[in-house]
């Protein structure tokens, strides 16, 4: 199981973006791309996650272009800067409704909910949830099912010290269990004891 990114360009109103990005992820694995405000973090996370295309270059899933299989979003979490709930439905119904859209039935809601101390706020809509349960709740949409491969954005967003140690907790769970991940951070409160790509000079 890997995923490979051969010479990925990116250009925006006609200019270089980024380009000559190349890497290799396998089971167990994350990497941390980091890089200034602006240099194409999010962009390319939305390349890897196959919403948007490149300019050059290709991504392979197991060897195989992410474009031609069809398979590859069963395979991923992506996570951007919105937290994707719905505003009016509760904690519970968001978990739900992402899991059975997704064909998954949650037997062990409640040791989730726990788990991200989201259990007291179970049956509280949304849109009155402060800015740190509503990501732990876009990470409780994560965690809810499995997927291989993890392609999250800025993931520790608004989050306490509790929620990073949370966080944290939850990234090494799923590489233990031969996960991988592509996180982009321009902080420091995730380990750099994992691979680091810099989107920067060298890559435009």
């Amino acid at each position: 199981m890997k995923l490979i990114a051969e010479n990925i360009g990116y250009e925006r109103n006609f200019q270089n973006l980024f380009a000559n990005v190349n890497f290799e992820l396998k089971k167990k694995e994350c990497i941390i791309i980091r890089g200034a405000n602006g240099c194409g973090k999010s962009t390319l996370l939305r390349i890897l996650a196959g919403l948007i295309r490149p300019i050059t270059g290709n991504i392979f899933w197991n060897d195989k272009s992410i474009i031609e299989d069809k398979d590859y979003q069963h395979e991923i979490h992506y996570l951007g800067h919105q937290n994707g709930v719905k505003p009016y439905l509760t904690v519970e119904e968001n978990i739900h409704l992402n899991s059975t859209l997704a064909g998954f039935k949650i037997l062990n809601i409640d040791t989730l909910l726990q788990t991200l101390n989201l259990l007291s706020v179970r049956n509280k809509k949304s849109q009155y949830l402060s800015a740190g349960q509503l990501r732990r709740l876009a990470f409780a949409k994560i965690m809810a099912f499995p997927r291989k491969l993890w392609i999250l954005d800025e993931p520790t967003t608004a989050l306490d010290t509790e929620g990073q140690r949370l966080f944290d907790d939850m990234l090494q769970s799923h590489l233990s269990h031969d996960g991988m991940a592509i996180i982009t951070s321009h902080m420091n409160e995730i380990s750099d004891t994992h691979k680091t790509l810099i989107l920067g000079d060298n890559n435009v």
